[in-house]
Parts: C-alpha cells; sequence; structure tokens
C-alpha cells in the first residue's frame, strides 16, 4: 500500500500535466458543449479556455459506465477519458462508451481485469494514448492494435499480464510493460513495431535476452530493463542499430558479468548497470564500451578496484566517462583512484 500512494501521486501528476483550465459548471447545468452533469455523475466534464474537453470518472464500478455514456453528449468527442480509484471497476466493455471518442485514455488504480475487444473501438482513429496502469489486468485484445492508426503510446505498467503479447503497429513510439508477470521476451516480440522508440520492460523477471531481440529497431531510443534478473550478459544479448539510440537502462537486475561483445551499439548514449553485482571491469568486456558511450553508470557494484581496472584507471579519458558516484567496495569514488598505484603495483 506505501508503494501504491508514490505510484497513484505520480501517475496523477502526469496525466495533469497540460490539461487545460476548467470552465466551471454548476451540478446539475447544461452549458455546452458538455452533457447535463447530473446524467454523467460519478463523472465530470471540464472544458478547456479552447473547448477541449475531458472526462473525469473516480470511483467507478462495473456497468456504471455505460449508463453514463447513455447519456445526451451534445459534443462526441473529448480529449481525454480518466479513470481513477475505481477498484470496483474490472472490466472494459464493449460498446459502453456509446458514439464518444477520446483522443487519450488514462487509467490508475483500477480494479481493470479485462479490457473487452472494440471496448473502444468509437476511438479507433483518434486515440494516440492508451495508458491502463496499476490495476489488475490479464486479458487485452492486443490483436486489435492495429485497428487503431493513430495510436503513438500503450502503457499497461503494473498489470498481470503473464506473457509477452503478439504486437503489430506502424505507429506506436512508446511501449510499456514493466512490473507484469511476463519473464521473457521473444526474439521477434517486437519485429512488427517498426518505429519503435521506448520500450519499458521492468519488473519482469526477464533471466534472458535472445541475442537480436532489439537489433534492427531503426528508431528505438531507449531500452529500460531495470529490476530484470540477467546474472550474466552473453557476446551479442545487446546490439542496436538505430543511430539514434541513446539509453540502456540495466540497474539493479543481478548482473555479475558482462561478456565481450555484449553491448554494442550506444553510440554516445548512456549505460546504467548500477545497482548491480560486478566485481571487476573486464578489459576486453568494457573498453569498447567505453570507448563508444557517453556516460556509465556503475554506483552500488561492489568494485574490488584490483589490476582488472588498472586499464581504466590509468585513461583519464575513458574514466571521465563513468559517473562520479562510482565507488569500490570499500566505499572509495574510483574517481579518487590514484593512477600512480595501478602504475607500480600491476
Amino acid at each position: 500500500m506505501a508503494l501504491l500512494i508514490p505510484l497513484a501521486v505520480l501517475a496523477l501528476a502526469s496525466c495533469l500535466e497540460g490539461r487545460a483550465e476548467p470552465i466551471s459548471r454548476g451540478f446539475g447545468s447544461r452549458d455546452l458543449p458538455c452533457p447535463a452533469a447530473e446524467d454523467i455523475s460519478p463523472c465530470e466534464c471540464v472544458v478547456g479556455a479552447t473547448y477541449q474537453m475531458d472526462m473525469l470518472c473516480s470511483f467507478v464500478v462495473d456497468f456504471e459506465l455505460a449508463r453514463v455514456f447513455e447519456a445526451d453528449f451534445p459534443f462526441k468527442h473529448f480529449r481525454r477519458l480518466e479513470l481513477r480509484n475505481s477498484i470496483g471497476l474490472t472490466v472494459l466493455q464493449e460498446g459502453e462508451f456509446g458514439a464518444v471518442s477520446f483522443e487519450e485514455v488514462l487509467a490508475d488504480l483500477t480494479g481493470l481485469v479485462e479490457v473487452q475487444e472494440r471496448a473502444l473501438s468509437q476511438s479507433y482513429s483518434t486515440l494516440t494514448t492508451l495508458k491502463l496502469d496499476t490495476s489488475q489486468i490479464t486479458r487485452f485484445p492486443f490483436a486489435e492494435i492495429p485497428s487503431f492508426t493513430s495510436l503513438r503510446e500503450l502503457y499497461l505498467y503494473g498489470n498481470q499480464l503473464d506473457r509477452f503479447p503478439d504486437l503489430s503497429s506502424e505507429t506506436l513510439v512508446v511501449v510499456s510493460l514493466s512490473f507484469n508477470r511476463i519473464s521473457e521476451i521473444p526474439v521477434d516480440g517486437l519485429k512488427n513495431v517498426p518505429n519503435i522508440e521506448d520500450f519499458h520492460f521492468q519488473g519482469n523477471n526477464l533471466q534472458y535476452v535472445y541475442p537480436g531481440t532489439f537489433s534492427g529497431l531503426q528508431n528505438l531510443r531507449r531500452l529500460d530493463l531495470l529490476k530484470s534478473d540477467l546474472k550474466n550478459i552473453p557476446e551479442r544479448t545487446f546490439e542496436f542499430s538505430s543511430s539514434s539510440f541513446r539509453e540502456l537502462v540495466l540497474t539493479s537486475s543481478n548482473i555479475s558479468n558482462i561478456e565481450p561483445n555484449a553491448i554494442k551499439g550506444l553510440k554516445a548514449g548512456s549505460l546504467w548497470l548500477n545497482g548491480n553485482l560486478l566485481k571487476g571491469l573486464d578489459e576486453s568486456a568494457f573498453r569498447p564500451i567505453l570507448t563508444e558511450v557517453g556516460s556509465l553508470y556503475l554506483a552500488g557494484n561492489p568494485l574490488s578496484c584490483g589490476c582488472d581496472i588498472a586499464w581504466l584507471v590509468t585513461r583519464p579519458s575513458l574514466l571521465a566517462k563513468v559517473a562520479d558516484d562510482a565507488t569500490c567496495s570499500n566505499g572509495q569514488l574510483l574517481a579518487d583512484l590514484d593512477p600512480a598505484m595501478y602504475e607500480n603495483l600491476c
């Protein structure tokens, strides 16, 4: 419960960002463009200065949305639908939004277990962001994704999905499947999402990445695998072909070994290896990485700082790429190590 509170605050802050100031309307009023307030309770229609409409719904239960959207909607296109704190809402059902369409659908802290096919069919051409976070979703109509011809962002963070979905979309650029129960990414899992830029797969107990999984994705910029269980990173695990790739996050993933040629294609980007189990920095593995990356984060690793890092400490241009908070297992900063000690003893 302590974790859900900050998550809820962050999610709410994210969704509130950019919202126009609402025009106040008294309960029972019928000021256009909104429907009558009493007809859509417990939802609220708010209107921005440029007449963009948002529908805000909290504490909704099953079948209540169908009643709400049976109301008389003089204007049927909304910028955003928000569903908050609705533990009693377990299913988004086909047809329950009537003829109303949305550009963004944002849900957080709900009881959603299932999203039925065609639940959002009126938004096939308009929906740009679908964000159904911190719920219980086990069933989602992934086969319907290609029908959403404007969809750019799909977030299913913090649900109960147990296998990698069959994803296919020419428009998606951001996909988050973080903190579900998916332990494997198929080698071709993203091949039908050719324009993906950011892929988030945190906290899924991922234990192995098949070589080639992320190669060929020409627009990929960020890959986040925080809180995986990778242990060893074999040769050719991460090969990026995108000229714009900028960030690989492997934080807190129980990594104790990285083999030579395991990570290639970072192109002045950032590599996050903080909070792992690395005791050494083998030159054959890490020197090519440091030659390529812009920043390497190593804080929270039990580095022994013996002769295995002499090649790094004695080369200021490479050491400068290691973030200043990296320490040896005794707490001494790598940046404070004396190169002369390594020149004399190694």
